[in-house]
C-alpha cells in the first residue's frame, strides 16, 4: 500500500480514473473535484492541515463535522450535503480499491433525509411559446445563439453538461439528428425537430464568424461571444434573464434543468409512452423517468368534472 500519497495526488489519480475509467464527461468530472477541494480547504483552514498532507491523516469524524457545516453554517439543503458525502466516498472506495488506503472513512457516514422527490417544475405550453417569443423579439446581440440553445432544451431535453459539450461533428445532417455520448459515456440519439434544425441552421452563418480563441474550442458548436466554448454559467444567466422578461411564474426558478423538465412533461402528455421518454433523456433507471408522468392540476379537474353522478 503507497501510505505516502498525498491527497493533491489522489485527487489526480481519482481525476484520471472518472475521465478515463469511468468516461464522465469533464463538467461532471469538475463538480467532482470541486466537492473534494472544498473539503481539502475546510481542513486546512478548521484542522490546520498543512498544504501538502498524506490522505490517509483523514478520521470519519473530521468528514462528519464537515458535512454538518455544509448545513449549519453554510446553510445548504440536505441534497447539497449528500452529493458532497457521495463525492467523498467514490474518492476513498477508489483509493482504498487502488490500495492507496486500508478503509474508506466515509463509508460508514449516513446520508441526510430529504424531502420527497416533488413534482418537477415546468412550462405549459403557453408559457413556453411566450417564453420563445420572448427570445426572438430580445435586442440581445446574441439572441440568434440563445433561441438555437433554448429549443434544443425545449424540444431535445439535453442536460447542460452535454449542450455545453456539444461538437460540430454531433450534427447529423442526413437523419436531422444529435448523436453524442453523454452522461456515464452512454450513447445517445436525438432526433431533431424541424424548429431547431432550423434555428440552428440561423446560427451557424454566426458562429462561423466568430474569431475562436483556442484550439481546443474550434469544433465547439456554441461559442461565447469572446470566441470560447460557451459555458454552463452563460446559459443559466440568459435563461433566467428571459424568463423574467417573459413575465413567467416562478421565473426567478427557471433553469436550464427546468427546461429539461419542460421537454419530459410534454413529450409524455403528448405519447403516454415512457420507455421512449427514458432513452431520449439518457436515463439509466426508469423511475428517474417517472417523475414526469404527474397530471397537472387541470388534469386532475378534468378527471374530477367527467365523475357520474352518484
Amino acid at each position: 500500500m503507497s501510505d505516502s500519497i498525498t491527497y493533491a495526488k489522489a485527487m489526480q489519480e481519482f481525476q484520471r480514473y472518472l475521465l478515463v475509467e469511468r468516461g464522465y464527461s469533464k463538467l461532471t468530472v469538475k463538480e467532482y473535484l470541486n466537492d473534494l477541494e472544498i473539503f481539502k480547504n475546510y481542513l486546512q483552514k478548521k484542522e490546520s492541515y498543512p498544504e501538502k498532507f498524506p490522505v490517509k491523516r483523514i478520521e470519519k469524524y473530521e468528514i462528519v463535522d464537515f458535512l454538518g457545516d455544509i448545513i449549519i453554517i453554510q446553510e445548504n439543503s440536505p441534497a447539497t450535503r449528500n452529493r458532497k458525502l457521495y463525492s467523498l466516498r467514490s474518492f476513498f472506495k477508489f483509493l482504498v480499491r487502488e490500495k492507496k488506503l486500508n478503509n474508506n472513512p466515509a463509508e460508514t457516514v449516513q446520508a441526510s433525509k430529504t424531502e420527497t422527490r416533488a413534482e418537477p417544475i415546468y412550462m405549459k405550453t403557453n408559457e413556453a411559446r411566450k417564453y420563445i417569443r420572448t427570445i426572438e423579439n430580445s435586442d440581445s446581440r446574441n439572441k440568434i445563439r440563445d433561441l438555437a440553445i433554448a429549443k434544443l432544451f425545449l424540444y431535445a431535453g439535453l442536460r447542460i453538461s452535454e449542450l455545453v459539450n456539444l461538437n460540430l461533428e454531433n450534427l447529423d445532417f442526413d437523419d436531422e439528428a444529435l448523436k453524442f455520448y453523454g452522461k456515464g459515456n452512454k450513447e445517445r440519439f436525438i432526433p431533431l425537430h424541424n424548429d431547431v434544425m432550423e434555428a440552428i441552421l440561423d446560427y451557424l452563418p454566426i458562429r462561423d464568424e466568430i474569431k475562436v480563441k483556442e484550439e481546443k474550442d474550434e469544433e465547439a458548436l456554441f461559442l461565447s461571444s469572446h470566441g470560447r466554448r460557451i459555458s454552463p454559467r452563460t446559459i443559466q444567466i440568459f435563461v433566467k434573464k428571459y424568463a423574467k422578461e417573459a413575465g413567467l411564474r416562478q421565473a426567478s426558478k427557471i433553469t436550464p434543468h427546468k427546461l429539461r423538465h419542460t421537454f419530459a412533461t410534454s413529450l409524455y402528455h403528448q405519447t403516454k409512452d415512457i420507455k421512449v421518454l427514458q432513452d431520449l433523456l439518457g436515463h439509466a433507471n426508469i423511475s428517474t423517468t417517472q417523475i414526469y408522468t404527474h397530471t397537472d392540476t387541470e388534469q386532475k379537474k378534468q378527471a374530477i368534472d367527467e365523475l357520474p353522478e352518484m
